[in-house]
């Protein structure tokens, strides 16, 4: 019987996980402290700054100035000067193409950048309505339309023969329409501001006195001819209703009031735009008084409780009651609201 030591013996014997070296298992692993854990996001947020917008005065100046540059470059067109200054030592240049197309894209820059500048001042613009009161959207879109395509032509051909009469009057006349349109938007404005200095109720002590302050600011925002009929308390009236209530049973100058608000205040959204003016059927009362009253919480959030139908058949005493009160409530709101906005414009 073979007794010798199988020569695999030890191996099968001894553990295979079993350290012999002397490392230990927990130093052989222990984290580098230079290499973050996998799980470690290493995303950096970085704040982009973002540009406060341009004012509007800021555009006018910089429309202005675009404008300025551009009406010059044209003037010396016309002229037939060249924009370098004269040099004793360097002849003049000739009429040649060269100096034709320089010419040409130095107007084609600053007629670009004017209609840039222009083009910012449309849709950035604070009041649009205002904008299209002096000028309709299809207008203004019209003759851009018109230099555009000028400028197009005279790059197609290259600037041959340099810029035609022609030419020079359709861009000409756009610079001075946009000018025209500046100075009447800018009349307006100090028209608006002149308006606002004669509102007596925008502040002052009204104390003893808040349906006088609601009359004036009713009359502010009247533009009817005929003026408001003196205000006699319901309750103290012998018939219903007043002369005062009756102006306003149909709603029409209600819907006219609620637009010459929007129109006038800072933030003009939530006009009526369409409504009855013809008002000699009483479903056309009706639908008047409720637009007047769901513009109203639309626009300036004012809950208004008012029988309808009774306001137009006349139904009872109380109908005209509740209606006075509305109208009250509504100035109330409507004109602390528009003092809030032109306290913060």
């Amino acid at each position: 019987m073979d007794t010798s030591p199988h020569p695999f013996e030890g191996s099968m014997v001894d553990s295979p996980i079993e350290d012999h070296d002397g490392f230990y298992y927990d130093e052989y692993e222990a984290p580098d402290p230079d290499i973050l854990p996998p799980t470690t996001s290493t995303y950096i947020h970085r704040e982009k700054p973002v540009p406060r917008p341009p004012t509007i005065d800021e555009l006018k100046s910089d429309l202005g100035q675009a404008l300025d540059t551009a009406m010059t470059s044209l003037d010396r067109a016309m002229a037939n000067v060249d924009d370098t200054p004269p040099r004793p030592d360097v002849p003049s240049p000739g009429k040649t193409q060269g100096w034709f197309e320089i010419q040409g894209m130095q107007v084609l820059d600053v007629m670009t950048l004017a209609i840039r500048a222009a083009k910012m001042y449309y849709t950035s613009h604070e009041y649009p309505d205002r904008l299209d009161a002096i000028k309709s959207e299809r207008e203004i879109r019209t003759d851009l339309l018109a230099v555009m395509e000028v400028l197009k032509h005279m790059a197609t051909r290259n600037f041959a023969g340099g810029i035609k009469d022609d030419e020079l009057e359709t861009m000409s006349s756009w610079i001075t329409g946009i000018r025209a349109m500046v100075q009447r938007d800018e009349a307006m404005e100090k028209a608006e501001r002149d308006e606002r200095l004669r509102w007596d109720w925008l502040e002052g002590d009204w104390s003893g006195r808040e349906i006088e302050r609601e009359i004036a600011f009713l009359k502010s925002m009247d533009d009817e001819v005929e003026p408001f009929p003196s205000w006699t308390p319901v309750s103290e009236a012998h018939e219903v209703p007043t002369p005062f209530l009756a102006s306003f049973a149909d709603g029409l100058r209600l819907v006219k009031l609620h637009n010459a608000a929007v129109k006038k205040s800072p933030r003009r959204f939530g006009a009526i735009p369409t409504f009855h003016t013809d008002t000699q059927k009483p479903y056309r009362q009706a639908e008047n008084l409720r637009f007047w009253i769901k513009a109203a919480e639309l626009r300036f959030e004012i809950f208004l409780k008012v029988d309808v139908m009774g306001v137009v058949y006349n139904s009872n005493r109380q109908v005209w009651v509740d209606f006075e009160a509305a109208i009250w409530k509504w100035c109330k709101a409507v004109r602390e609201e528009i003092t809030l906005e032109w306290s913060k414009s």
